[in-house]
């Protein structure tokens, strides 16, 4: 009697939990978040331009996940891969062009007094004498030697304390000599968008901070009155070169361009988050379509449903009311397992991807194994002339250590295969390994105390749906 009490509060115990998964899923909302590959989004990975220390790349990706959350990404994948690329996956954005803009903005920002400026135009008639077509590398190379000539080099790179040549964003035909920094992206405290009502458009205003606020403070009261002009760089061009007509001590300063809403809007993200200590290209860029998304979705989960169909039918031929018992310890092993990604999803940020599906789609193999051991077990013991009751007892110890043996080498090949592997792997690894761990917890709390109780019912154990009387002819029951 003791015995039958403790399986059935076993039975109880993971019934309980598997309608507690149940009600976590359809009543508190606790659903699988779905990754790239089934909701659609952007996956894109970025190279560093050169050699970058493992910490910089570090910090470079916490900059990447502070602009992804500042859109509204959901459930963002953001790591480093080896010593020079970032992967950025952004299961379901809408806008990926615009994602792929921020994320990959090195956002480099500088101001610097302007030394003087030349136009390009003369360089460039001068390559067109020598019959040279405009975009070609000849005549940007014949360009580059002219100004050099006169001392005009536009610079690739971006020292903070060396006089350098850039570009301008407003005037293609204009070049910038600058000296050297005079306040950074660094010494800005916040920024936001905001319309320029006497200038008809949108401009972004900065919020200094201790430091850059006493800065800016100086090189404006240098220059206020001089008619000199302060050039606001931004990525090695000039988005805005405006002369300095006061001190402006308040710590807040203004760039103004050719910005629509948008524009401005990303720009002072950010500026807000901070710059990339790092320039960054795309290497490869991946869009996913909901459609697409949608499809392997649904095309996966057709295939664990004809899998599943065709194990219940198998079960319930060959051990009719024990094929019973394995459909309804599968149902009750789906309902904790979805619970459990479910909770995982909430709390640790895991999305359910095509390749964790397909893990889960093989978990139903294994787990329909564990019952074809035990049974087979079960029956070997009745050949041996053991009755029900007996046999079910004596067949579950090895029967147990056989599944501890096969899912401990598939379960330590899953944590090796979550370790080494990326992205998507990694998530087939994980739920592989959920799956093991499930399976030989049911086995012990559901399928072994399910079957014992059956057993010890004379009339159950009686009946020919049970299907060991066929298997190996009359048995006792007793």
């Amino acid at each position: 009697m003791k015995r039958n009490r403790r399986y059935v509060l076993s039975i109880v115990f993971v019934v309980a939990l598997a309608a507690l998964s149940l009600a976590g899923l359809l009543v508190f909302n606790t659903r699988p978040k779905l990754g790239l590959d089934l909701q659609g989004g952007l996956s894109v990975v970025l190279t560093a331009k050169g050699k970058a220390r493992p910490d910089v790349l570090d910090q470079t990706v916490e900059i990447i996940r502070n602009r992804v959350d500042s859109i509204g990404a959901q459930e963002p994948d953001i790591s480093r891969s080896g010593n020079e690329n970032i992967i950025v996956q952004l299961p379901g954005i809408r806008d990926p062009e615009r994602a792929l803009e921020i994320i990959g903005k090195t956002a480099q920002l500088r101001f610097r007094e302007v030394v003087g400026n030349h136009s390009i135009a003369e360089a460039e008639q001068a390559a067109l004498k020598e019959k040279l077509e405009r975009g070609t590398k000849a005549f940007d190379r014949f360009v580059n030697r002219q100004l050099k000539k006169e001392g005009w080099t536009i610079s690739s790179d971006d020292p903070k304390d060396k006089p350098v040549v850039y570009p301008s964003s407003e005037n293609p035909d204009l070049l910038y000599r600058l000296g050297p920094a005079e306040v950074a992206g660094s010494d800005v405290a916040d920024a936001f968008a905001q319309f320029d009502q006497s200038g008809g458009g949108w401009m972004v205003i900065l919020d200094l901070t201790g430091d850059g606020k006493q800065a800016f403070a100086d090189v404006t009261t240098r220059l206020a009155g001089t008619q000199r002009q302060l050039a606001i760089v931004l990525d090695r061009r000039v988005e805005s070169a405006p002369a300095v007509q006061q001190a402006i001590t308040d710590g807040r300063a203004q760039i103004t361009g050719q910005f629509t809403e948008r524009e401005a809007k990303d720009l002072a993200l950010v500026l807000r988050t901070g710059a990339l200590p790092i320039e960054l290209e795309r290497s490869q860029v991946q869009r996913v379509s909901a459609t697409l998304g949608t499809a392997s979705l649904r095309s996966g989960l057709i295939a664990g449903l004809i899998g599943l169909a065709a194990v219940a039918i198998y079960m319930f031929l060959f051990y009719r009311l024990l094929g019973v018992v394995t459909l309804l310890g599968m149902g009750i092993y789906a309902a904790l397992l979805l619970g459990l990604i479910g909770v995982i999803s909430a709390t640790r940020g895991f999305s359910l991807t095509l390749a964790g599906v397909a893990g889960l789609i093989v978990s139903v193999g294994i787990a329909a194994d564990s019952y074809i051991i035990y049974f087979e077990r079960v029956k070997d013991e009745l050949k041996e002339g053991k009755t029900f009751r007996s046999a079910v007892e004596r067949a579950f110890r090895p029967a147990l250590r056989t599944n501890l043996a096969a899912n401990g080498v598939a379960f330590f090949a899953a944590i090796i295969l979550y370790i080494v592997a990326v992205g998507p792997v990694r998530g087939f690894a994980l739920m592989l390994g959920i799956s093991l761990v499930f399976d030989i917890g049911l086995l012990y709390f559901y399928t072994h105390p399910v079957v014992a109780l059956i057993a010890r019912n004379r009339q159950a154990a009686g009946l020919r749906g049970v299907g060991m009387r066929e298997a190996v002819g009359e048995v006792a029951t007793a």
